[in-house]
């Protein structure tokens, strides 16, 4: 065995000081980097070399050469670091050391300084720059300097000033930071994400080490792992109010994020004290008598901000609730819309839900709801219709990019997603908002049980008080994701004379299987009398919804594999989706049903992307998972992979795709501009929208064939194939299989193992523990 085998094998530690001659790679998004480096420590398969100059001119001797290879943060060539690693001897790019950690050495002389400034600008400025201030790393380094007189340095303005105070952040006290975090596993990604909460570095340093349990507060840290280093640096904190208060607000924020309760009972909470952190028990009632963060009313006990947000929505709706509509409109003007809607649809509107259009027009806000089939939809038609009639402009949104094209579809009227239209350009930051009133005398918001309570405030905020207020959903279905519940809280909370909620199924809809046992579902009800067997099931009388049992897995996956492809035959694969509890982890998940698809519909092709795990082929069915505010594309928006390529415009070949969205917009036309009907409305048609994706940027991206119930929630197709087995356990409820069945327009296939229907019927999961629920309607 040779020498280099043997340390390999051994995984031992080399510790070293090191100068970056040359960076070879680096990848910000991945933290992956390759790094040449000369040291005067002799290490094992590294070259010796004797009289040679570095890149920058300076002599060294005896020095040793090696190649770094790893995560790391990105490192400044001629700057000098402190390295632990082990050693590697890769059968394809040869020896290397692998990093465990890299320390940025503050710079000990003014030549040093020179050596890393030498790597921003050239040597001309970096001396201006050190005549005025010859400590300019170390200064930065340390938070003494902030800016200098620009008069006093050749060369040197804001700009590149800068550039040089980023650099010497990033290199050396991030380094800081990152050894202090290491053995919580944290990448230099990770220290970037710190930094967009708390963007001074030597004040998140501070934070840290004064309470290493701030790191709570970030996303990505989890209590256990912040436990761990907080008592490995200050074992004093084991029984102390600090680590109660950390375990506590991480507590009651998992509880709201993953489950959707605002507060728990206090016995619940003490419980949970006494498993994690049973060392603070006896400070557990001091924390709770002695706080600012928590409200507490009677044995219930949540974080205030999740109070505060759900009473400020209920002081907002009720502000509203008994004034006259600000947006009047004439009788005439609401039997027209009525009319027109009824032609237009092809058929008559019902009495209930022409007592409904009318008493929406006339409240200052509205609440719509109803069960599946009543035409919630169908009426929001009417509404549009009579306002437009009207010459009342309407901004209509939901919250998903697939829920707002429903309604454009139910309507002929555009829509836009509520982030478009708060204009969002990043987390929580709107254009329009509390400050900056939209501009719109009529708001509609559909979908609504789709919305969290952050979300949600946001858009009431941003609606001025001289505007009317339509909001619409079936509270029956998925609640949101994140904390609280709160369309389906107001539904039950507000007055009842200010809920209208459909009850009666229209003509259409009773005759529809998948409606009519959707609804039955709802209710916690069987739909199917029959025995079950492994034959296929069918009831309606349109015959629409199919019922398919099998005792296996991989047969339930089989089953929806046959049945997509046959769908897609007859009605076109932007026609068919399948729908699935969970996203990924199990056979039956969107990732596994989604490979196996495009496997069949791309076979032949062979241009592909790939990121991590994920391949994307030319001509792939695809969905936007997140919001990108600066590409202008959101969560929930389908396109297809229409180019694959590589930009050669850098200096390095880049792979690429791009992909084509269908979105709504207003027709124009060359030398008329905008394009208006005869009732001098204007016209809104499809528009392709182009976005590029390279690298880390397709993670953002998921085939699009098949879809969890949450993504789909909020738009349909003509055939949906819904698959529940027993791995979906936790997420199997009524709620879940109504909205899933609900997705279906013309024909519904259900493949299930029997326990996993029956879970779903005996499950109800809507109900959240809320502050809102916990109010009484008044009259009730």
């Amino acid at each position: 065995m040779s020498y280099s085998e043997q340390i390999s094998n051994d995984d031992q530690q080399f510790e070293f000081t090191a100068r970056i001659s040359y960076e070879r790679f680096y990848s910000e998004n991945t933290s992956w980097g390759v790094y040449s480096f000369n040291t005067t420590d002799q290490l094992p398969n590294c070259q010796k070399i004797t009289a040679h100059k570095d890149l920058f001119g300076d002599e060294h001797e005896d020095t040793f050469v090696g190649t770094l290879t790893g995560r790391m943060q990105q490192l400044c060539i001629g700057s000098e670091y402190k390295i632990t690693a082990t050693y590697k001897d890769d059968k394809k790019y040869g020896p290397q050391y692998v990093p465990i950690t890299v320390y940025a050495l503050a710079p000990q002389t003014v030549e040093d300084s020179k050596i890393f400034l030498k790597s921003l600008i050239p040597e001309s400025v970096a001396d201006s720059l050190l005549a005025v201030y010859p400590n300019v790393v170390n200064d930065v380094a340390d938070g003494k300097l902030d800016t200098i007189d620009f008069s006093k340095v050749k060369g040197v303005r804001e700009k590149t000033w800068k550039k040089i105070k980023d650099k010497i952040i990033d290199n050396y006290l991030i380094s800081d930071i990152i050894t202090l975090l290491k053995p919580l596993g944290v990448t230099f990604t990770m220290i970037k994400n710190l930094l967009s909460n708390e963007p001074n570095p030597g004040l998140l340093k501070q934070k840290i080490e004064t309470n290493p349990y701030y790191l709570c507060s970030m996303k990505g840290f989890g209590f256990k792992k912040v436990d761990k280093l907080a008592l490995k640096l200050k074992p004093e904190l084991l029984e102390s109010r600090e680590r109660c208060i950390a375990f506590i607000s991480y507590y009651l924020a998992e509880i709201g994020e993953n489950d959707g309760h605002t507060w728990c009972s206090v016995d619940i909470l003490k419980a949970a004290v006494e498993d994690s952190a049973p060392e603070c028990i006896d400070v557990f009632d001091g924390v709770l008598e002695n706080n600012s963060f928590l409200h507490q009313y009677e044995n219930r006990i949540g974080l205030k901000l999740y109070y505060n947000l759900e009473m400020k929505i209920l002081s907002i709706i009720q502000e509203r609730l008994n004034k006259q509509s600000p947006v009047p409109i004439e009788n005439d003007k609401i039997e027209a819309g009525i009319a027109k809607a009824e032609h237009e649809q092809g058929f008559s509107y019902t009495d209930e839900q022409k007592a409904i259009i009318r008493s929406i027009l006339t409240q200052s806000i509205s609440f719509v709801t109803g069960k599946a089939g009543t035409g919630k939809s169908s009426i929001l038609r009417g509404i549009i219709r009579a306002y437009s009639l009207a010459n009342h402009n309407i901004s209509a949104c939901a919250l998903s990019a697939m829920a707002a094209q429903r309604i454009t579809e139910a309507t002929d009227y555009p829509a836009m997603t509520i982030h478009r239209t708060l204009g969002c350009h990043g987390p929580n930051k709107f254009d329009y908002n509390k400050d900056c009133k939209l501009i719109s005398p009529v708001v509609l918001m559909d979908e609504a049980s789709m919305v969290n309570v952050q979300i949600f405030l946001a858009w009431l905020e941003a609606i001025g008080d001289d505007t009317k207020i339509i909001i619409c959903g079936d509270y029956k279905q998925l609640p949101p994701i994140g904390f609280g519940n709160i369309f389906s809280d107001l539904i039950h909370c507000l007055p009842k004379e200010n809920i209208n909620e459909l009850t009666k199924v229209m003509r259409q809809a009773e005759k529809s299987g998948i409606l009519t046992d959707a609804n039955l579902i709802r209710d916690n009800k069987n739909p199917i009398t029959e025995v079950l067997t492994s034959k296929k099931l069918v009831h309606g009388e349109l015959q629409d919804m199919y019922y398919m049992f099998r005792d296996t897995r991989d047969s339930l996956h089989q089953l929806a594999l046959k049945m997509f492809f046959s769908a897609v035959e007859s009605d076109g694969v932007d026609n068919v989706g399948i729908a699935v509890p969970r996203r990924e982890g199990c056979l039956n998940s969107a990732y596994e049903l989604n490979k196996d698809i495009a496997d069949v519909l791309l076979k032949d092709e062979k241009k592909s992307i790939s990121f991590g795990e994920k391949e994307f082929k030319l001509g792939c069915k695809v969905v936007q998972t997140v919001n990108d505010y600066d590409r202008n594309v959101f969560n929930g928006e389908i396109g297809y992979i229409t180019f694959i390529g590589e930009d050669m415009s850098g200096k390095k070949p880049v792979t690429y795709c791009e992909v084509t969205y269908q979105s709504f917009g207003p027709k124009v036309e060359k030398d008329v501009g905008l394009v208006f009907d005869e009732d001098n409305n204007i016209v809104y048609e499809k528009q392709d929208k182009v976005i590029r994706y390279e690298g880390s940027e397709l993670a953002d991206l998921d085939m699009a064939y098949a879809l969890t119930t949450h993504k789909m929630q909020g738009s349909s197709r003509k055939t949906v194939i819904c698959v529940i087995d027993n791995t979906h356990y936790k997420l199997l409820d009524n709620c879940m299989l109504y909205t899933m069945l609900t997705r279906a327009k013309k024909r519904c296939l259900l493949c299930a193992e029997p326990q996993a229907f029956y879970k779903c019927l005996n499950t109800s999961n809507n109900a959240r523990s809320t502050w809102l629920s916990t109010i009484k309607r008044k009259g009730k």
